[in-house]
């Protein structure tokens, strides 16, 4: 008595497929798609705003304290920031939830007699004669950024 079971057929015995897989689709990487979502950054781009449109550089970075100088104070695309920063030899730290094309207020604040920073743990870094770098965005006065570097 036969249960009507066909034996299965190895690998060897089937017939060869009509369209057989690529050999270059077997291999190990990215899969590639035809279009690439935008990144969704949270201070977008701005750079199509006049300066009317943002914060006057006077609100920036506020009142300075009277042992403190502002060099200058000019409107920059973040992007122009770092790539300053990297010029200068700073480390490189890039918010990434910032459009590289976000206009931002670049503040050079010089400390002649020193700054003192305070810490989280209570206690303060003190830096003698500085250079400080502020940077604000100009649309919402976020601060970015804070540089100091000790000059001689």
């Amino acid at each position: 008595m036969s249960l009507g079971l066909a034996s299965a057929a190895t690998a060897s015995q089937q017939e060869p497929k009509q369209n057989p897989r690529p050999p270059e689709l077997d291999k190990s990487g990215e899969v590639e798609t035809t279009s690439k979502a935008a990144p969704n950054y949270l201070f977008p781009d701005n750079s199509s705003k006049t300066e009317v449109q943002l914060i006057k550089k006077e609100n920036a970075i506020g009142k300075l304290k009277k042992y403190l100088k502002l060099k200058h104070i000019k409107l920059a695309k973040y992007s122009e920031y770092l790539e300053n920063k990297k010029q200068r030899g700073g480390d490189i730290i890039e918010n990434l939830q910032v459009h590289p094309k976000r206009l931002v207020w670049v503040a050079e604040i010089d400390a002649p007699l020193g700054v003192e920073v305070p810490q989280k743990n209570r206690q303060s870094v003190k830096f003698k004669k500085s250079s400080i770098t502020i940077v604000v965005d100009a649309e919402t006065g976020q601060r970015f950024d804070t540089d100091i570097i000790e000059t001689p």
